[in-house]
């Protein structure tokens, strides 16, 4: 029964892999996997692992698998089923592929559970205040050439959009975070009145923007110094936020979510600082009281990360909002500080988000922008040329011309259908309720149009192995205001450099999933998972805003894909990868 037993887990495993990958069964590279999957499975059985197993190990590992085998068949049934037609034998195909995608998935996380639990990262970190400063002159010198290449920073639609309204040609408006245009503006200005170039004044923003993140990275390193991080991981963190290429493209980039993902990791790092002096589970009384310098290295900067965290980014809010319990029953001893603190950063981002802005009557993001992926979904039932009823038709053609809905509709953008709907948002808005009537009426009758809708918009936050482009934005896009790309340095060597670092990821096995937003949610999934296991909640709460934030990204992102939406993740990596072995 033993042999049979790893036969059979062997068998459904090599199924499920070759299903995945569309490996032909007559591969005889088939018989290799099948072979080491066995030598595998005999290990997992041994009493070495076996015996190591506790209740809390399976719970965990049960629960890890089924997201994990869910997110594979939902972004892979396409290519598991190969264009089978017969519901009989697609049910089949789905169901062992999904037991095999199980049993790996589960051992994988049982395996990892119980082998991360005893590494020591921990004691013996050399302690010297001057390896952050160190760290952020580092960062600075290694993305220097990506700042001269791009001068005065890489400008986008949304970039430009954002200087029309600095300079007045457009309407104030929150659709791109009013406070990061008069951030940006507060540069423009000052630059202008030194040169009377806008350039001058965009350049210097992007440099504001070049320090803020390396004093972040530099943060970062403190606070694995604390904790007493061996040096070798700190090295690492410091190669990590100088070399990796997104880095220095990122930073010279004017967009509102590279100072979120700044702000985001300085939230972390700062919950992470609160675990280390003690504020989670000593007592009321033995809770040690803040010290003068706290109050500029802990609170200041907690205070206001959370509130650009609010306020940078419409999903910024709702991350904290959904994250606020959860601080506040881990910090439930601390309560005194932690209440004040937080009412502080509440208080200041409903006074810009209310007041500030009704007082200079900034219009708000239009609501179909909340409704990106109901609005897909809709789009994708009429784009299949699936039948409506005549009530359906009638509703429908008051928010957008139906005709047009085939041509217009992509699967990962939807920014067609949502400039459709636009001329037609009062209608929206006064017709809320019959719009997700109509909606889910729709919905139960062709789920699995709605469902590949879904997927198509979502699957690059949730599945590791989907194509993403990072970085790879040049200079300012054509626009109407004379900006124009000014670059330092240039000529075609620089080009091709630039062209080699953002294609290694492509080519180089284990790398590639530092560029992927579905591996990074799967590894925060994982830490989470194993701070638990090794009873340290206080780590899990570092990681917990990520996973908030790919729920955001899963409920309402326009664009698949994104890199820049999921970037606080890749920004904090260190932090979160620490956070199950850190203690008090």
């Amino acid at each position: 029964m033993y042999y049979l037993k790893i036969f059979v887990q062997s068998f459904l495993s090599l199924f499920a892999i070759m299903r995945i990958t569309g490996m032909s069964s007559k591969n005889p590279c088939s018989v290799i996997l099948f072979l080491i999957l066995m030598y595998v499975f005999v290990k997992l059985h041994s009493d070495r692992v076996e015996g190591r197993i506790v209740p809390g190990d399976m719970t965990l590992s049960v629960i890890l698998s089924a997201l994990f085998c869910v997110f594979t068949l939902s972004a892979q049934y396409p290519v598991i089923l190969g264009g089978m037609t017969s519901r009989l034998f697609c049910a089949a195909i789905l169901f062992l592929t999904g037991t095999g995608l199980l049993l790996i998935y589960y051992y994988l996380s049982i395996w990892f559970l119980q082998n991360a639990s005893g590494l020591k990262l921990t004691g013996s970190g050399y302690s010297y205040a001057w390896i952050p400063f160190l760290a952020s002159l580092i960062c600075l010198l290694c993305w220097s050439p990506y700042f001269l290449y791009e001068y005065p920073g890489v400008m986008t639609p949304d970039s430009i959009n954002q200087y029309a309204q600095i300079i007045g040609a457009y309407e104030l408006s929150n659709h791109h975070s009013v406070v990061h245009t008069a951030l940006i503006g507060v540069f423009y200005s000052i630059g202008m009145s030194l040169t009377s170039d806008p350039h001058t004044g965009l350049a210097l923003y992007t440099i504001a923007q070049m320090l803020f993140m390396a004093f972040v990275a530099g943060y970062v390193v403190r606070t694995l110094q604390k904790a007493d991080v061996i040096t070798p991981v700190v090295i690492l963190t410091i190669c990590f936020y100088a070399l990796i290429p997104y880095h220095g493209a990122y930073v010279a980039t004017i967009w509102k979510d590279i100072p979120f993902a700044g702000c985001m990791t300085l939230f972390a790092a700062s919950l992470m600082r609160f675990l280390l002096r003690g504020s989670f589970s000593a007592s009321a009384d033995a809770v040690p009281k803040l010290q003068i310098s706290e109050y500029f290295t802990l609170l200041l900067p907690y205070v206001l990360s959370g509130v650009l965290l609010c306020l940078l980014r419409s999903n910024g809010w709702y991350v904290f909002i959904l994250l606020l319990p959860f601080i506040l029953i881990a910090y439930r001893r601390w309560l005194k500080v932690m209440i004040p603190v937080h009412l502080v950063i509440l208080m200041l981002a409903l006074f810009v988000k209310y007041p500030v802005m009704h007082v200079y009557e900034i219009r708000q993001a239009d609501y179909i922008e909340s409704l990106s992926i109901p609005a897909q979904q809709l789009a994708r039932v009429i784009a299949d040329k699936n039948a409506l009823t005549e009530n359906e038709t009638a509703f429908l053609s008051q928010l957008m011309d139906l005709e047009q809905v085939p041509s217009l509709y992509q699967p990962d953008v939807s920014d067609n259908i949502k400039n459709l709907i636009r001329p037609n948002s009062d209608f929206l808005e006064s017709h809320k309720a019959a719009f997700f009537r109509t909606w889910l009426s729709i919905g139960i009758r062709y789920p699995k149009a709605y469902f590949d809708a879904y997927v198509a918009q979502t699957k690059g936050y949730w599945y590791p192995d989907v194509a993403c482009e990072a970085g790879l934005a040049d200079g300012i896009y054509p626009n109407e205001f004379g900006l124009v790309w000014q670059p330092v340095i240039k000529g075609s060597v620089i080009i091709k450099i630039k062209e080699i670092l953002f294609k290694l990821p492509e080519m180089l096995p284990l790398y590639g999933l530092l560029w992927s937003m579905g591996f990074i949610l799967w590894a925060v999934l994982m830490l989470t998972a194993l701070c638990i296991r090794l009873n340290k909640p206080a780590g899990a709460l570092v990681c917990l805003p990520f996973i908030l934030l790919a729920a955001t990204l899963c409920i309402a992102t326009p664009v698949a894909n994104e890199f820049r939406y999921a970037y606080a993740a890749f920004y904090a990596l260190p932090l979160l990868v620490m956070s199950p072995f850190v203690s008090e």
